[in-house]
């Protein structure tokens, strides 16, 4: 610029302006890039499967003037207990977390999880965006732009087949969110919440005796190298996932850029995130017969056992959620499951 002054004083004021001009017009775009943060490995899933493509798309549909960065495996933080927070707080423009570890937060949320209301991800997920009017305050702090659903949770053990109700009787179970370790406790089992990523030492060292998990975890964690058996069909729930955005970096991005990422993501995305774990569930369950782990699959009787068992502590669960939160959970319930 001080270059550009000198040679005003032989310039017309018009052609020092021009000059001005042409020289602030030439400058180099620089593009503007998103912080997108997840604790898996980088060929989880949830990063192969829906984050990945999102980078892609976006920088498509922008021409490369709107990008994202993916850290994943907790580049920007250890652990996913804090990636609400992280989100909230601006560490990450973008984040990919587990409703359940936030459970104050997102207590509507979490009826999602009641065992029996969905048979798939993309069921569950689509239920969600049919009622998001439900719980979406409790998305009010950041910018949702994706909420899915994986399928029902399989039982993995370390040593003991679960064929019935009392073979739970006294094991330590992993359980992945406040409404089945309510239901574990039922059973006779001692629910354990610990995050995805320390399954497979603690079932390695004994530490936990089960694993409540989507059948996608298998591969993920490798629990097929510790465990000797799966139940394949005991009356569990789907668990719920995010993709969030913090409030500031959304509002900063341009009205055009507001609409091609509104457009990449919400429900279409969702399904795709469905979608993906549906298909490594399918290949988690593959993993584990080649690595001759035993799969169950409960009886008739053994699962009408389970959900006597369950229903008492699934109706004060409920009823507990509607105090805290002061909404109507069965309410929440009844539009996820279309009544």
């Amino acid at each position: 610029m001080e270059s550009i002054l000198r040679l005003q004083s032989g310039l017309s004021a018009a052609a020092a302006a021009a000059l001005v001009a042409f020289s602030i017009v030439s400058a180099p775009v620089v593009a503007e890039e998103l912080k997108a943060a997840h604790f898996m490995p980088p060929m989880h899933p949830m990063d192969r499967g829906v984050m990945t493509p999102l980078a892609d798309e976006i920088s498509a549909a922008t021409d490369g003037a709107l990008t994202i960065r993916i850290y994943p495996s907790g580049e920007l933080g250890k652990g996913p207990v804090q990636q609400y927070k992280r989100v909230v707080t601006g560490v990450a423009d973008i984040v990919f977390g587990i409703p359940e570890y936030t459970p104050k937060q997102f207590g509507k949320t979490a009826m999602v999880h009641v065992p029996g209301l969905f048979k798939s991800g993309t069921e569950a997920t689509n239920a969600i965006w049919d009622n998001l009017s439900l719980i979406e305050d409790e998305f009010a702090d950041t910018k949702l732009l994706g909420l899915w659903s994986n399928n029902p949770s399989v039982l993995i053990t370390r040593e003991k087949p679960v064929h019935t109700l009392a073979d739970v009787k006294g094991m330590k179970i992993r359980t992945p969110n406040p409404v089945m370790a309510a239901l574990v406790e039922a059973w006779g089992g001692i629910p354990v919440s610990m995050p995805t990523t320390e399954t497979y030492n603690a079932m390695n060292t004994g530490v936990i005796d089960a694993v409540m998990i989507g059948p996608s975890g298998i591969r993920s964690y490798k629990l097929n190298e510790t465990a000797k058996h799966i139940t394949v069909n005991i009356p569990t729930a789907v668990d719920s996932f995010y993709l969030l955005m913090n409030k500031q970096s959304w509002d900063n991005l341009s009205d055009e850029h507001k609409a091609k990422l509104d457009a990449l993501t919400g429900r279409e995305m969702s399904l795709r995130g469905a979608d993906a774990f549906f298909k490594a569930g399918q290949s988690g369950l593959d993993l584990a017969r080649e690595s001759n782990v035993n799969i169950i699959e409960i009886d008739e009787a053994a699962d009408a056992e389970f959900r006597a068992a369950m229903a008492d502590a699934l109706d004060a669960f409920i009823d507990k959620t509607s105090e805290n939160t002061g909404a109507d959970a069965r309410k929440i319930i009844a539009g996820f499951a279309g009544q």
